[in-house]
């Protein structure tokens, strides 16, 4: 029945669908209606599948969900997650250096020391 409306709207350009008043005895709108009680009851339901963009959005809505609650949770870098709080795949506004520099984690001279890859903590500038 679906596809016999599909070709009927597609074969007949000059069909318009409009919306009418209820109850006011249209003689197309009680057919409508009659049509529509008889497929609720008489009717095989179909489904229709879901779009592949509505499929991407909700395990990209999911994935972000998961680590968001990963990321509050976490305990290890909670100086980073004071600056950063929310998780997304764009740009944050932060430089990663600067992330780094903020945070004291990265590749100077005290945080090299403190996991023992360097063997003192003053930089190579004297400071």
């Amino acid at each position: 029945m679906v596809r016999e409306i599909q070709t009927l709207l597609l074969s007949h350009k000059h069909i318009h669908l409009r919306w009418l008043k209820t109850h006011v005895c249209y003689l197309g709108d009680e057919c409508t209606d009659q049509l529509a009680k008889e497929a609720i009851t008489k009717g095989d339901p179909f489904f229709l599948p879901k779009l592949l963009s509505y499929l991407k959005y909700e395990i990209r809505s999911a994935a972000l969900s998961i680590w968001q609650d990963n990321w509050d949770n976490e305990e290890t870098v909670r100086c980073t997650h004071d600056i950063v709080s929310r998780v997304s795949n764009k740009p944050v506004g932060w430089y990663r250096e600067e992330l780094m520099f903020v945070t004291g984690h990265g590749p100077f001279p005290s945080c090299l020391h403190r996991f023992n890859l360097r063997t003192h903590d003053n930089c190579s500038c004297g400071g």
